[in-house]
């Protein structure tokens, strides 16, 4: 039995780290579908009085969630340029075929006015995160330039300590179901620079034995990453509180969180460019392998195939929950 918690797991921070890494994606929706959302958060909370017990709950979670990011940053970057249609919708299928574990949170709880403008504010706030990536993507926000090569990166040292900020930020979209970690990144503008740096230096190392950047590489995700765990620990302790004396209202705030992002996945940054030369102009690092009247018919068919499949394995989820109470 503690092998296959292990594994599920494992297997649920895969799927955080997928979400993790595509624009208009929650990480914590996902660990709230495989049902492990208010375990990590527990886990964090009580590090210091079980440290043990926390770590062994988070270790495979961050074990799966880092093989995942590793391959995404590698897969993604190519995906990005040539289908990334095709991409979120195989992800807004799974979404879709999951929304019912969503649901469940809050199913049989009498549905106040209170609960409504909640859930349709959390939605709104989503939004306009997606809004506001177009328009200051748009509007020339791009740090790429610090990212070219460890020269650049080393001689501009303030943005190691911008990173660090960055990824506070971005630990909301770990910990708040709705909130997406990577479109936090595309309305700060670190998204595609993080994604194509760790990609060209990462490759150097192992393709071609150059370090040159190694260090840069390292530099980079040492304070992106203590961000995202000081943001963690931080954001996780407000949600323990928001869950222990709000309930109800937190899940039904982070269901508009949801369904704001299901919008989001189509409006964003990211894909508007992807949009953009679907129309005809020519933005570097984007080159669409379909058309527009073939990528959208096929990314709506997976987007069908992966709802059916999911909701499937929500269902046998369930199914063996109710099994073992009995």
């Amino acid at each position: 039995m503690k092998e296959q918690s292990w594994f599920k797991r494992f297997l649920a921070g895969i799927g955080i780290g997928v979400g993790a890494a595509i624009p208009g994606v929650s990480g914590a929706a996902v660990a709230l579908i495989f049902r492990v959302f208010e375990t990590i958060i527990n886990a964090i909370n009580n590090f210091t009085k079980h440290i043990r017990k926390s770590i062994s709950t988070l270790l495979p979670i961050l074990l799966g969630a880092l093989v995942a990011v590793i391959i995404c940053v590698i897969v993604f970057d190519w995906a990005f340029e040539h289908c990334m249609f095709i991409l979120i919708s195989m992800f807004s299928g799974f979404l879709i075929g999951s929304f019912p574990s969503i649901t469940r949170e809050v199913k049989g709880v009498e549905i106040k006015k209170s609960y409504i403008i909640l859930a349709i504010l959390g939605g709104l706030i989503v939004i306009g995160l997606g809004v506001a990536s177009i328009i200051l993507g748009t509007n020339g926000i791009d740090v790429s330039a610090y990212f070219t090569d460890a020269e650049e990166f080393f001689g501009n040292w303030w943005i190691i300590i911008v990173l660090f900020v960055v990824g506070i930020f971005a630990a909301s979209g770990l910990t708040v179901p709705g909130f997406s970690a990577s479109l936090m990144l595309l309305v700060l503008g670190f998204y595609r620079p993080l994604i194509n740096s760790a990609s060209t230096w990462g490759r150097q190392i192992v393709a071609f034995g150059n370090f040159d950047n190694a260090l840069a590489l390292l530099t980079m995700i040492g304070a992106f990453g203590l961000g995202i765990l000081v943001g963690l620990v931080l954001i996780s302790k407000l949600m323990a509180v928001l869950l222990a004396k709000f309930r109800n209202a937190t899940y039904f705030t982070i269901l508009g969180f949801v369904i704001g992002s299901f919008f989001v996945l189509y409006f964003n940054f990211q894909i508007w460019q992807y949009y953009l030369v679907w129309g005809g102009q020519n933005i570097a690092g984007i080159n669409p392998t379909m058309k527009i009247d073939m990528e959208i018919p096929v990314g709506i068919l997976l987007t069908g195939i992966f709802a059916f499949f999911s909701y499937m394995m929500v269902r046998a989820q369930a199914n063996l929950q109710l099994k073992n109470k009995k």
